[in-house]
């Protein structure tokens, strides 16, 4: 009996770990999603010369949520890390494909942000953010669009969904950009008050 109950523990740490290596070598932001972002952003500060930020966050909804696809870039040394984040529940399941500036449409917008200022709430720490474009996202703060984190944006639940024949994907919000509860204070720290955030997808 111990040395059934061992192989399947062992088998499920090697699964675990063909998985977590998988997702490693998949690309995570598409080399689209970071040229978008680039010239959004400096066409915005085309206008704005007075801008200044630090760090500029990439999601790339073109990819599926089990990817950490959101890139936090230090503008100055070009640094970036990688997070998980969630789309819209009625963006789709596995990959985000519809996107909406709608009040209640509980979809994603696309476009570019400003990371306005941090507060406690609802789901805990979180960061609101301000739509900069007219027509993408004009209306995330009315719809109250914000980056804060949740328990379902996380490999534990990626792995029940794989168990319960949901697909490898994890949670998804009402159009909020959700991290990891592990993520929040790191993403929070970079994304403060007047830093900026884009959102793609390749979808027309």
């Amino acid at each position: 009996m111990k040395t059934t109950v061992l192989k399947g523990l062992t088998l499920i740490i090697v699964l675990l770990t063909l998985i977590s290596g998988w997702f490693l070598l998949q690309e995570k932001v598409s080399g689209q999603a970071y040229k978008a972002a680039f010239a959004t952003l400096e066409a915005y500060r085309s206008k704005h010369p007075e801008e200044h930020p630090r760090f500029l966050a990439v999601v790339d909804y073109s990819k599926p949520s089990y990817l950490k696809r959101m890139a936090v870039i230090d503008l100055q040394s070009g640094d970036q890390s990688f997070y998980w984040t969630a789309h819209g529940v009625n963006s789709g399941d596995l990959y985000a494909n519809r996107f909406s500036n709608n009040p209640a449409s509980n979809m994603s917008s696309l476009g570019l942000y400003k990371t306005a200022e941090s507060y406690s709430g609802e789901h805990g720490k979180a960061i609101r953010l301000e739509g900069l474009d007219p027509v993408l996202n004009s209306n995330a703060f009315n719809r109250d669009i914000v980056l804060h984190s949740a328990d379902y944006v996380s490999l534990k639940y990626i792995m029940v969904n794989i168990a319960t024949f949901n697909g490898p994907m994890i949670g998804r919000s009402n159009g909020c950009f959700v991290v990891s509860t592990r993520d929040i204070d790191e993403v929070m720290q970079k994304l403060k008050e007047g830093e900026f955030l884009y959102a793609w997808s390749d979808q027309p």
